[in-house]
């Protein structure tokens, strides 16, 4: 044994001295010693892995040795009078303190390298002090802290503990809140047992009674709490209990949902919470709904529950008045608060509003006034401070007609502005809930607010809503049948303010989004001015700009040609020889090839690899612009869900960031009542009409393209250099997806076989830009501490995949076998 370890020996012998004075003269010795570094790398030492089973002193024998040393200092505390002067209770509590550090100091050293200490010993220690009443009292503050941040906060420890452990833990801590004892904070006691509830979810194995009645005894009387601190840690660990459990405990979790709302909700509208307390109440009343009402279901046999429906739909109601309340108190406290302010209300509030709306409104169209008791929400549960006392009533009116109202354009941007985002989430996820008699005078409000704005900053929210509508009409065609005239008059003033539109950097993409969904709608006889889009400068090729151009390629034949000065000339459905001119403008467009001599001559790449353009839109445009028969090219390349992937993958990727579907998916399957399917089309008869036909190529222009082609990749080879900042290595990935996306379409459509495709120049130009990638990949090794290195990485693996999937999809479509060689 080292002379290092030797005198922590003899240190740690004194601790355990049935004598005060001794143990208090080695506690002072003993912090000393754990200040040396050669007692801290002779413990680390003896304590690693080849080390196990040795006799010498390690962290884990030093920390029984303390916890021995606790206990007698507690057994000698707690056998001396009781009666004493104020000044020994101070020198006593002095004690105590000095302990508990002494104990967090010993922690803290052992794992400063990594954790060294067995977390058995040291949850046991931790549970034997807070099952003693007396030890409780004394260090329970103080071991709850330590629990927190030295214990659970370790991912080896988290990892370590048992599921028994897991639950011993939070039945300990449940106990110690719902006791009268006020050793420990319940602010510190409740942000433990949040911990404890995410240990029990993640690493134990289902959900004991003792969970549930411990959070409906907790927050029934939340009211009554004095710190929101305390119900804010409590609704969190509420939260990812219901979430855990919704998957298999679906009854439950409506049933405690349907008790604890009334508080909650009470909690929201009276006690003032901060913005991160409403944040978790917003999720809990999410949840509810997923669990309620699965994918928007209202009724038991579409695949709704409840515990009790008539107390369920009182709830509703209650929760509509709340919410409305809310984005009014939004809008008006915006009003008079000077300097820049978001005007918009979050995305999961406004969710939750629509989820609510689309429950509560009538099938008829009918306004419908309701009163809603306020007090209800104070007097729900028996014992109530406020249990028959008189209430208030508030009269509350809901329906289109008033959604309607909040969306007329003399008001100001805070009040219309959270109205069509709500308007825009219930187009969205509800299209089938719009009444047919509503399309008119809403889309009327909807174009007269385009129309009309100025300075405002709702704009861009009713390019949105407009957006939605067009879909929704969309969907459903048959709605629209009765007011078609009409219909078609408004959305002939939309288009024509979306064009408008498109030359403003703050509104383009929205625009070119709504012009994408009226064309796939068919909502009007496309307009020729569209196609001046895609020839000159109006606007750069985007992914939104990419979209518009694919599906007016889908929609409508190709004009002949642009005629500068006598207008256009526009052919009906024949498409050939003579479209020439407009095709090799719309090449032009999309590759930019007006801009070459300029970026030759640069040191950037070429602009169209410098974006991104969902699943190979931008190749497959291009290889079916060289088709005569262009429109039923890109059907086929897009293959039945390509084109509707792209154009809703905005809206698909903001459902999907947390919204349960997985658990709504479950309900409607154990409903036993399937859905149809919202996007199915009629593409399969193109496809098989695409098999059977004959796809013919138009020679001269596909040599231009490939020419272009590899302009843009000697431009990229030329400029690119690893260590500049001006030719990110995401630029190599999106031009070798470029040109093999375009092979890959010539060989899908029968053109070129894939032996052939592999010697052609396209190909060749591709391998150098994969082996430029390669030397990248390589150069990361040595880079990896750099700043930027790992999100570098990180964008190029994401692009990657993406072309990986997007060519994977293009070979289980097997082409080849369908198209005629």
């Amino acid at each position: 044994m080292s002379l290092a370890l030797h005198d922590l020996l003899l240190c740690c012998r004194g601790l355990e001295s049935d004598k005060a004075a001794e143990r208090k003269k080695e506690a002072e010795h003993f912090r000393r010693l754990l200040r040396t570094p050669e007692v801290v790398q002779e413990l680390d030492r003896t304590s690693g892995l080849k080390a196990k089973g040795s006799k010498q002193l390690s962290w884990d024998a030093v920390f029984r040795v303390l916890q021995r040393y606790v206990q007698k200092e507690t057994e000698s505390i707690q056998s001396s009078k009781s009666n004493v002067t104020a000044t020994t209770l101070a020198t006593r509590q002095k004690k105590m303190a000095e302990m508990c550090s002494l104990v967090k100091f010993l922690i803290r050293c052992a794992n400063k390298r990594g954790p060294r200490l067995k977390c058995s010993e040291l949850l046991k220690h931790v549970m034997d002090v807070l099952q003693s009443s007396y030890s409780c009292s004394a260090y329970g503050e103080d071991y709850s802290s330590l629990l927190v941040k030295d214990i659970l906060s370790v991912r080896k420890y988290w990892c370590d503990i048992s599921p028994q452990q897991w639950h011993s833990l939070l039945d300990l801590y449940c106990h110690l809140f719902n006791s009268s004892s006020k050793s420990i904070n319940r602010v510190l006691l409740s942000r433990v047992i949040r911990t404890v509830v995410q240990g029990c979810c993640m690493q134990a194995e289902g959900f004991n009674d003792s969970m549930f009645s411990f959070f409906s005894k907790a927050l029934l009387n939340a009211r009554q709490e004095k710190h929101l601190t305390v119900l804010e840690h409590l609704v969190s660990a509420l939260n990812i209990l219901l979430r855990s459990a919704a998957m298999n405990c679906r009854m439950r979790v409506c049933h405690l949902g349907e008790e604890l709302l009334p508080s909650i909700l009470y909690v929201w509208a009276d006690m003032r919470p901060n913005a991160a307390f409403k944040e978790e109440i917003v999720e809990f009343f999410n949840l509810q709904i997923c669990a309620h009402h699965p994918k928007g279901a209202k009724t038991q046999e579409t695949g709704a529950h409840a515990e009790d429906w008539t107390r369920w739909r009182s709830l509703l109601y209650n929760l509509y008045d709340a919410l409305i309340r809310e984005i009014s108190h939004i809008g008006s406290r915006g009003k008079y608060i000077t300097g820049t302010r978001h005007i918009a209300v979050k995305d999961n509030l406004i969710e939750l509003t629509a989820d609510i709306c689309h429950q509560l409104f009538s099938d008829d169209n009918d306004t419908h006034v309701l009163e809603v008791t306020q007090a209800s929400l104070r007097a729900t549960q028996m014992g109530s401070p406020t249990h028959g006392t008189a209430s208030k009533r508030r009269r509350i009116e809901l329906g289109w007609e008033v959604l309607r109202e909040h969306l007329q354009p003399q008001h100001s941007d805070f009040d219309v502005i959270p109205w069509l985002q709500i308007t825009a989430v219930l187009a969205s996820k509800y299209p089938s809930i719009v009444p047919r008699q509503e399309l008119v005078p809403l889309l009327s409000v909807l174009c007269q607010l385009l129309a009309e704005q100025r300075r405002g900053e709702r704009g861009p929210y009713v390019l949105r809503c407009l957006r939605e509508v067009a879909r929704c009409q969309a969907h459903y065609p048959e709605s629209a049948q009765v007011h078609k005239t009409e219909l078609g008059r408004l959305w002939g003033r939309v288009w024509a303010l979306a064009l408008r539109g498109v030359s403003s950097p703050q509104t383009e993409a929205l625009s070119l989004d709504l012009l994408s969904s009226i064309v796939h709608g068919g909502l009007i006889n496309m307009d020729r001015e569209l196609w001046k889009l895609f020839s000159g400068s109006a606007c750069k090729p985007s992914q939104g700009a990419a979209l518009c151009l694919a599906q007016a390629l889908l929609k409508c034949p190709i004009p002949k040609s642009l005629i500068s000065r006598s207008g256009w000339d526009y052919v009906g459905v024949t498409e050939g020889p003579a479209s020439l001119n407009l095709r090799e403008t719309l090449i032009a467009w999309l590759l930019m090839t007006d801009q070459s001599d300029e970026t030759e001559n640069s040191s950037r790449p070429h602009p169209i690899i410098c974006r991104d353009f969902p699943n190979n839109l931008v190749a497959n445009i291009l290889v079916s612009l060289t088709l005569k028969d262009a429109r039923t090219g890109l059907k086929f390349l897009l293959s039945t869900e390509g084109i509707e992937s792209a154009f809703f993958q905005e809206r698909t990727s903001s459902e999907a960031k947390d919204n349960l579907e997985e658990i709504e998916r479950l309900y409607m399957q154990f409903s036993f009542n399937t859905l149809p399917s919202a996007m199915r089309g009629n593409d399969e008869s193109v496809k098989a009409a695409s098999a059977d036909g004959q796809f013919s190529a138009m020679p001269g222009l596909r040599t231009k393209l490939e020419q272009s082609l590899l302009s843009v990749a000697d431009n990229l080879l030329n400029c690119y250099s690893p260590d500049s900042q001006s030719t990110p290595p995401e630029c190599l990935v999106r031009c070798v997806s470029l040109l093999t996306g375009v092979l890959a379409g010539y060989v899908s459509t029968g053109f070129l076989t894939e032996e052939e495709a592999c010697r052609s120049q396209l190909f060749t130009k591709a391998k150098t830009l994969a082996q430029d990638f390669s030397g990248f990949v390589f150069s990361v090794k040595v880079k990896m501490t750099e700043e930027g290195t790992m999100s570098t990485l990180r964008s190029v693996m994401k692009l990657c995949t993406q072309s990986a999937s997007s060519k994977n999809k293009s070979l289980h479509h097997d082409p080849a076998s369908q198209s005629p060689q």
